[in-house]
């Protein structure tokens, strides 16, 4: 709960929820609808499994916008201030970090608004070619973590 101006308001936080059903659903449109704060840990519409891309938080957050006409704020990448958060509790530079991700709409873009370099692996959702149809780049490109490990065992 939240306060504002001593009185105690509502908020909904969607993340990915396994166990995601109608009733949950409802239960945060009818909050949303009835004035809560709506947040989102994360945007990510997919989220890659061994069998195949499923339905991410995103995915959550499409219907809920759709049922209410609220669109939540992201607190989680890609904003800036998820890295901004890290940066302060690890006492950490922004030039002395390196985000690394297989999405090129969250992890990388993320990295690009928090002004830090970033490395994109293609074993996950983005490609190369999403690279061109965007206007930000990852730092540098690998095909997995396993040529990350190479690359810095061989410095």
């Amino acid at each position: 709960e939240d306060t504002d101006n001593g009185r105690c308001g509502h908020l909904v936080v969607s993340g990915l929820d396994r166990q995601l059903s109608w009733d949950k659903l409802a239960t945060a449109a009818l909050n949303i609808r009835a004035g809560a704060v709506f947040y989102a840990t994360n945007g990510d519409v997919t989220l890659p499994t061994e069998q195949g891309c499923v339905p991410g938080n995103g995915a959550t957050l499409a219907a809920l916008e759709a049922a209410t006409g609220v669109a939540p704020i992201i607190i989680g990448k890609p904003e800036p201030v998820l890295y901004q958060q890290a940066f302060a509790l690890l006492g950490v530079l922004p030039e002395h970090t390196l985000a690394i991700g297989d999405r090129l709409d969250t992890d990388i873009l993320g990295a690009v608004r928090a002004g830090i370099r970033s490395l994109m692996v293609l074993s996950g959702i983005s490609s190369l070619e999403d690279i061109d149809a965007v206007d930000y780049a990852p730092t540098w490109v690998m095909q997995d973590i396993r040529e990350l490990t190479h690359a810095l065992r061989d410095r």
